[in-house]
């Protein structure tokens, strides 16, 4: 990209290319977590949607407090993790059903809530400054800090904290895991609400650095945030996985869906070409 265009190493390029790994690693680091313990989540996308809009429709159009309402949202996206795990645990329902039903489920609800219109937020609060502002003078913005703070948190889980162990058992042989004691049903529904919870989280920055929010936010970021998780080396059938690789391969996804840009590619080619390095 480099070579066939100059504005690739441009701030301008930079910041799209960083405000769309940023969104996505985050996504990524939860679907990744729990793909690691041998489950999927598939209502990632919608969920990114749907907690921005309840914040937004809290905060904005009922004058909440900032922070209550960011709170009820988060808790509401959250909710919708624990009834993922609690439907896949109890039921045993496989979670690439259980979260396409949920996927469809809050679809309807961001229709029902939002009816195709835009919510947008004229004067930047605190807390949108916070999530999703600019860092400094330079060509990033807050998303990217975020993402690699929490990558780092979930990095040190993974690697350094028994849960870590606990979720790499479960993901790769769960009798034996049970056998050893460990709590494979309540790691499982934990890694669920994690997941849901960074989406809402993710989609809530891309609010505050948008300004706005549509139904149509987070189309496909279920899938991108998967792709994002097996190009950093996660395996689908759980019991592996990295939290920096999937941040590489955020940061891999959006490069390439920017630079097509640049070199003159049309833009709907880069799906074609991400299916094909898939």
């Amino acid at each position: 990209f480099t070579s066939q265009s100059g504005n690739f190493w441009s701030p301008q390029t930079m910041t799209a290319i960083s405000s769309i790994a940023a969104t996505v690693g985050i996504v990524s680091i939860g679907v990744t977590l729990l793909m690691m313990s041998g489950e999927f989540d598939l209502s990632v996308g919608q969920n990114f949607a749907f907690v921005p809009i309840i914040w937004a429709i809290l905060f904005v159009s009922n004058d909440w407090n900032e922070w209550l309402a960011l709170a009820v949202a988060l808790g509401i996206g959250a909710l919708v993790g624990v009834v993922n795990g609690l439907v896949t645990t109890i039921f045993r329902i496989p979670s690439f059903i259980a979260t396409l039903g949920m996927y469809f489920v809050l679809q309807g609800m961001n229709n029902l809530l939002i009816a195709g219109h835009q919510l947008i937020m004229f004067d930047p609060s605190l807390a949108m400054t916070l999530l999703g502002g600019k860092i400094g003078n330079g060509p990033f913005y807050m998303p990217l800090l975020w993402m690699f703070v929490i990558a780092l948190v979930f990095w040190f889980v993974t690697t350094r904290q028994a849960y870590g162990n606990w979720t790499l058992a479960t993901g790769g042989s769960v009798g034996p895991a049970k056998a050893m004691g460990i709590p494979t049903v309540r790691v499982k529904r934990i890694n669920f609400v994690v997941s849901s919870f960074l989406a809402g989280l993710a989609g809530c920055m891309q609010f505050s650095y948008l300004k706005g929010v549509t139904q149509a936010q987070g189309a496909s970021y279920e899938l991108l945030a998967i792709t994002a998780a097996v190009l950093g080396g996660t395996s689908l059938f759980g019991g592996s996985g990295t939290i920096w690789g999937s941040v590489l391969g955020a940061i891999l996804l959006s490069s390439i869906q920017i630079g097509l840009v640049l070199i003159g590619v049309p833009g709907s080619f880069y799906v074609t070409f991400i299916g094909v390095m898939l």
